[in-house]
């Protein structure tokens, strides 16, 4: 009977051993007195996850918005609802048939913000 918890207490221990040895690198370290982490944690076994684009605030939210007639395009007249996609639209319409497809408004997006911060805005 000795011998049956002896082998018991010691297949815990084990065990134990190895599950905190497995959520050793989920606990993340603790900030110096300066308040920096110095030993960020590999975490090579956890996938990186990109954070989600807050509602409403992607480009196909911004072009849905932007295609009041819904027709897949944004117009010339479509896009006076803003200055900044009207002055990025002639350069952006890449195949010069009036309308800005989703990749062409794309490119106007980055267009508009590029202008933008040359401006300093």
């Amino acid at each position: 009977m000795h011998r049956i918890k002896a082998v018991a207490a010691f297949g815990l221990v084990t065990l134990g051993c190895a599950a905190a040895s497995a959520f050793a690198d989920a606990i993340p370290p603790s900030p110096d007195e300066s308040g920096l982490v110095r030993n960020p944690p590999a975490w090579s076994n956890v996938a990186p996850v990109a954070p989600a684009p807050a509602a409403g605030n992607t480009v196909d939210d911004f072009f849905a918005r932007y295609d009041t007639n819904h027709d897949g395009v944004i117009s010339w007249q479509e896009a006076q609802q803003d200055a900044d996609l009207a002055a990025a639209f002639t350069s952006a319409d890449a195949n010069n048939d009036g309308v800005l497809t989703r990749a062409e408004f794309q490119d106007a997006a980055m267009i508009a913000y590029k202008e933008r911060r040359s401006a300093g805005g």
